[in-house]
C-alpha cells in the first residue's frame, strides 16, 4: 500500500510494541507519520523511530490528542494569562471500577512481559496523556519522578507518581481500576463528549456519574478541567464560576489532531506536537518505574 496508493500521511495506531519496525517502513517509502501514545514501549525505541524519521527527511507527529481537547486549550491559556497564579500542583486521578473483576491487564503483544503495561485506564496507557499535559500546560518539563507502575504479566496494583517540574510545581498521578468509586451522585456531570473507562466507550450527551477530570492548583486561584466532559471551571477569591468553551468535545479532539498535523505537512513545517514530545513522556514513565525499584526519585533521561 506504501508504494501503490497516494498517501501523504500514516496513522499508526497499532500496539506499541509493534511500531518501531512500522515507522521504518513508512519513512523509507518517504510518507509523513502520526504516532499514537505512547510512542513505543521504550525510551530507545522512540529515540530510533526519530532519528529514522530524521534521516528519511520525513515529519513525525506524537499523538498528544489531550492538547486538542477545547477544555485543555482554553485551560492553558488561563494559566498563561496568570488567572491562577503560579501553578503549584496539577493532578489528575482514576479511582473506581467494578471490584477486583474490573482489573484488566492489556495483553502481551500490547505490551510485552516484564516491561512497562497495565490496564486502560493505568498509568502508562492513561497517564500518558497527562505526563505530556502537565508539562503543556505549564510550559515547564518534568525534571524528577518517583512512583510505582504495574508491570506487564506481573499482578496488578495501584499505580501512582510524583513529578517534579521545572517551575516548582508538583503534579500527582493516581489509579487503580479494580475497586468502588466513593463519589456521591450529586458530583458527577453531564459530559458533552464522548469518554473511556474500565466499562469501555461512553458517547457523550449523557448525565456521567463519574467523568474525568484535571486539577491545578496556583498561587491565585485554580481550574478543574472536565475534559471529555467539556467544562471548565475557575476558583478564585470571587468564587467558582464556569467558562464558556470555544471548539466541539471530544471524539472531535481526534480530527482536530489529524486536521493540524496535516496544516503543518502541507505547509512544509514542523510538527508543533513533535517525536521529542513522545520520547520526554517515555522518559517520564522510565523514571517512574526506576523509581519504584529502587524506591527513589529519578530524573528522566535525556
Amino acid at each position: 500500500m506504501l508504494m501503490s496508493e497516494s498517501l501523504d500521511i500514516v496513522c499508526i495506531l497499532t500496539p506499541p510494541a509493534s511500531r518501531l519496525g512500522i515507522v521504518a517502513d513508512v519513512a523509507a517509502a518517504g510518507r509523513a507519520i502520526l504516532v499514537e501514545k505512547p510512542m513505543a514501549t521504550t525510551r530507545a525505541d522512540a529515540e530510533e523511530m526519530r532519528r529514522l524519521c530524521a534521516a528519511a527527511g520525513v515529519p513525525l507527529s506524537y499523538g498528544a490528542s489531550y492538547r486538542h481537547l477545547p477544555a485543555l486549550k482554553h485551560a492553558r491559556g488561563l494559566i498563561a494569562a496568570g488567572a491562577i497564579g503560579d501553578v503549584t500542583l496539577l493532578r489528575e486521578d482514576f479511582v473506581g471500577g467494578r471490584g477486583p473483576s474490573s482489573r484488566m491487564a492489556l495483553p502481551p503483544w500490547h505490551y510485552p512481559e516484564g516491561g512497562i503495561g497495565g490496564s486502560g485506564m493505568g498509568l502508562v496507557d492513561h497517564g500518558v496523556h497527562l505526563i505530556d499535559a502537565f508539562a503543556w500546560l505549564t510550559g515547564s518539563p518534568v525534571t524528577w519522578a518517583s512512583g510505582r507502575g504495574n508491570v506487564s504479566g506481573a499482578p496488578l496494583e495501584t499505580e501512582y507518581a510524583i513529578l517534579g517540574l521545572a517551575n516548582g510545581a508538583t503534579g500527582h498521578l493516581l489509579y487503580e481500576d479494580g475497586t468502588w468509586p466513593t463519589q456521591l451522585p450529586a458530583e458527577g456531570q453531564f459530559s458533552w463528549g464522548a469518554s473511556w473507562d474500565v466499562d469501555g466507550y461512553h458517547p457523550g450527551g449523557a448525565w456521567q456519574a463519574h467523568p474525568g477530570s484535571i486539577h491545578v492548583h496556583g498561587t491565585r486561584g485554580a481550574l478543574r478541567i472536565f475534559h471529555y466532559a467539556h467544562a471548565l471551571y475557575l476558583s478564585d477569591a470571587e468564587g467558582t464560576r464556569q467558562i464558556t468553551l470555544e471548539g466541539d468535545p471530544a471524539p472531535d479532539h481526534f480530527r482536530a489532531q489529524i486536521d493540524a498535523f496535516a496544516c503543518e505537512v502541507r505547509n512544509g513545517l514542523a510538527p508543533t506536537s513533535n517525536a521529542d514530545a513522545g520520547i520526554a513522556a517515555l522518559a517520564v514513565l522510565e523514571a517512574i518505574y526506576a523509581s519504584g525499584a529502587r524506591n527513589i526519585r529519578v530524573e528522566p533521561q535525556s
